[in-house]
C-alpha cells in the first residue's frame, strides 16, 4: 500500500497521505513520497493541489512510534526534518493553489504542513496542535515561522509554551483556516471552493505567491535550515528521551 495517494482530474491534483491506521503520522517513507507527488503536480502543470489525509484524519505529525524505536533517533528526525522542509519549499514555491483539507486532527508537523498551503479548508470537529514541547522538541516544517507572522508572537508563545488545542472555531478567527463546516458538508464545500478557484485566471498565481512569501515569509529558507539544527539537537538530549517514552507508554 502506497504511504501518499496521486489523483489528477479536472485541473485539480490531489495528494492523499495515507497511513491511516495511525492516523497519518509522518515517516521518512512518507515525506519522501509528499515531496515526489508534489513535483509531480508540478510537472503536469496542475493548476490546484489538495493535500488531505485518508482515514478523517490530516496529520499527526511525526511517527512518535518510529522516534522510539530507531536506533539512532537523532539520525532518523534529522532526515525526516530534512524531507519535510524539502515539502514545505516545494509548496510555497510551486505556482499552484495549494489547499488543505484538515479533519480529526493536525498536531506537529501535520499543523506546519497546513499552514504552508495557500488555503485550508476544515472539518470543524478538528483538533490542531503544535505538540512539540509534550516531547521536548522545538518546531520544524516552518511552525515557527509560519505561525508568529499569522497570528503574532504572543499567540504562538501560547501555543507553543502550553501546548493547547486549537478549536476550528479559533482557528478560522485567528486566520489560520479560511473556511470550517461540518463533516456532511466538507465534500460539498471542497467541490464549490474548486470550482471558484477554476473560474478564475491561473496565470497569476505564480507571481501573486511569490509576493505573499516576499510580505511574510521572507527569510524562509534559512529560517527552516535553523528549525532542523535545533530539532535535531534537541532529539539528542535525555529530556527528549524521557518524554519520548512516556508519551510512547500513554499512548499504548
Amino acid at each position: 500500500m502506497s504511504v501518499v495517494n496521486e489523483a489528477f482530474a479536472d485541473g485539480v491534483y490531489t495528494i492523499t497521505l495515507n497511513r491511516p491506521e495511525k492516523k497519518n503520522p509522518m515517516n521518512l517513507e512518507l515525506l519522501q513520497a509528499l515531496f515526489a507527488a508534489l513535483e509531480g503536480a508540478e510537472k503536469q502543470a496542475a493548476p490546484i493541489v489538495v493535500i488531505r489525509g485518508a482515514g478523517k484524519a490530516f496529520c499527526a505529525g511525526g511517527d512518535i512510534v518510529e522516534f522510539k524505536n530507531a536506533p539512532n533517533t537523532e539520525q532518523m528526525i534529522d532526515a525526516d526534518a530534512d524531507w519535510l522542509h524539502r515539502g514545505i519549499r516545494k509548496i510555497r514555491s510551486m505556482p499552484a493553489v495549494v489547499v488543505a483539507v484538515v479533519e480529526g486532527m493536525a498536531f506537529g508537523a501535520g499543523l506546519s504542513l497546513s499552514l504552508a498551503c495557500d488555503l485550508t479548508i476544515a472539518e470543524k470537529k478538528t483538533i490542531m496542535n503544535m505538540a512539540y514541547r509534550r516531547i521536548g522538541l522545538t518546531p520544524d516544517g516552518g511552525g515557527s515561522i509560519f505561525l508568529p507572522r499569522l497570528v503574532g508572537m504572543k499567540r504562538f508563545n501560547e501555543f507553543y509554551l502550553l501546548s493547547r488545542n486549537i478549536g476550528m472555531e479559533e482557528a478560522e478567527r485567528i486566520g489560520i483556516v479560511n473556511f470550517v463546516v461540518p463533516e456532511e458538508e466538507l465534500e460539498a464545500r471542497l467541490a464549490s471552493l474548486l470550482k471558484e478557484l477554476k473560474a478564475l485566471p491561473q496565470e497569476t498565481t505564480a507571481h501573486f505567491k511569490e509576493l505573499v512569501n516576499r510580505a511574510l515569509f521572507f527569510g524562509l529558507d534559512t529560517h527552516l535550515d535553523k528549525e532542523r539544527l535545533y530539532v535535531t539537537e534537541f532529539a539528542k538530549r535525555e529530556e527528549f528521551t524521557k518524554r519520548l517514552a512516556a508519551f510512547v507508554t500513554k499512548k499504548g
